[in-house]
């Protein structure tokens, strides 16, 4: 019989339930010398020295105890009740035999109906059986495969009306596919009123920020051991980007995190300075920390080769953030292709460069 290495991932089962016999016997054998030394203790029986000998009985007992439980860990046996037996007798005499005799009996009874462990955090977030690509296909059917805002959304509706197992769902559904937009629903459930939501909230909390710290330990080593590479680097800046922005930190740790995130983008472009992924995702990060000139001097070169809107909508918030009105309205004419009156964009936009494309061609309004 071979041993099957353990998956990284996997829940350790409860501790083995042997040797019951043998703590009944042990718990029987300590009450009844617990219960001789209190009767000596109290002069209840007629022996001279009386507390004397209350006293050894009661040292011996605690030695015979200790040396019994260390053998239950030799052989690997359940420690939980001897232990309790062991901790309980020299404070409490006779009462802690006793106490462990009727905590022994109730586990006994109950379970038989109690949840293990495994079973039970497994039930929390249940692996998903469909295949990728059935998955694929329920998303494009469904609509939600660029949806993830207006699923965050549902979700927090969810929590917020839904019954207990519709809680529960979501929140299974959440920790497996995290993004910054389930943070709302994540939150509603720690705050929840029904335990078991809150229970499972606050694990599905702990899964997601254990899964960021160890792709951040990774990321890390890497770029250690290669301090030149700039792939290596800027995975590692763009996680850290990513966990500050997650929603699930407190204002101190998501500063921290976001202030080593902008020092290994600088670093990037320092190592990369023709790469304009790096550039556009450091410009963001600038603007989101309220560096905005930097920001503005850090998107300015994108501009005339930009394939991408959203570096100009980035561009356009830093330039109105430094007020610099003239060219952001010389904008939309600097890119047509992007911004012009052909382009294709989102309704909430269309009106807003609209107007900035008006000022620009009539300067005697925006001097009036």
């Amino acid at each position: 019989m071979t041993d099957d290495p353990m998956p990284a991932d996997a829940v350790l089962e409860e501790a083995p339930r042997h040797g019951t016999g043998e703590l009944l016997l042990v718990s029987l054998l300590a009450l009844g010398a617990e219960a001789g030394a209190a009767a000596l203790a109290f002069g209840m029986l007629p022996v001279p020295s009386g507390a004397y000998g209350a006293i050894a009985v009661h040292l011996v007992t605690l030695i015979a105890l200790a040396w019994w439980v260390r053998s239950r860990a030799r052989r690997e046996l359940d420690l939980r009740l001897a232990g309790l037996l062991l901790v309980t007798t020299p404070f409490l005499g006779p009462l802690g035999p006793g106490c462990t005799l009727m905590t022994t009996a109730l586990h006994a009874i109950f379970h038989r109906y109690a949840t293990g462990f495994q079973e039970w955090y497994l039930s929390l977030f249940p692996e998903s059986q469909a295949e990728p690509a059935q998955e694929l296909y329920e998303l494009i059917v469904s609509g939600r495969e660029t949806a993830h805002l207006a699923a965050g959304e549902s979700f927090t509706d969810v929590m917020s009306v839904g019954t207990p197992p519709q809680k529960q769902a979501v929140i299974a559904l959440v920790a497996r596919h995290f993004r910054p937009a389930f943070t709302p629903a994540l939150k509603a459930g720690l705050a929840d009123a029904d335990p078991s939501v809150r229970v499972q909230a606050a694990t599905a909390t702990a899964r997601v920020e254990h899964e960021f710290n160890e792709r951040w330990l990774m990321l890390d080593h890497a770029a250690q051991s290669n301090p030149q590479d700039v792939a290596t680097r800027y995975a590692l800046a763009r996680h850290l980007d990513d966990y500050a922005f997650c929603g699930l930190l407190d204002s101190n740790r998501e500063q921290e995190i976001r202030d080593k995130a902008l020092n290994g983008y600088r670093r990037c472009l320092e190592l990369a300075p023709d790469d304009d992924e790096i550039r556009h995702d450091l410009g963001r990060l600038l603007l989101r920390c309220g560096l905005v000139e930097e920001a503005a001097s850090t998107l300015e070169p994108l501009i005339d080769r930009a394939g991408d809107r959203r570096i100009l909508f980035w561009y356009a918030e830093s330039l109105f953030r430094l007020h610099r009105y003239a060219d952001l309205r010389n904008l939309s004419h600097r890119r047509p292709d992007l911004l012009g009156d052909a382009s294709e964009l989102p309704d909430a936009l269309k009106s807003v460069v609209a107007l900035w494309h008006e000022m620009a061609e009539e300067p005697e309004a925006v001097a009036a």
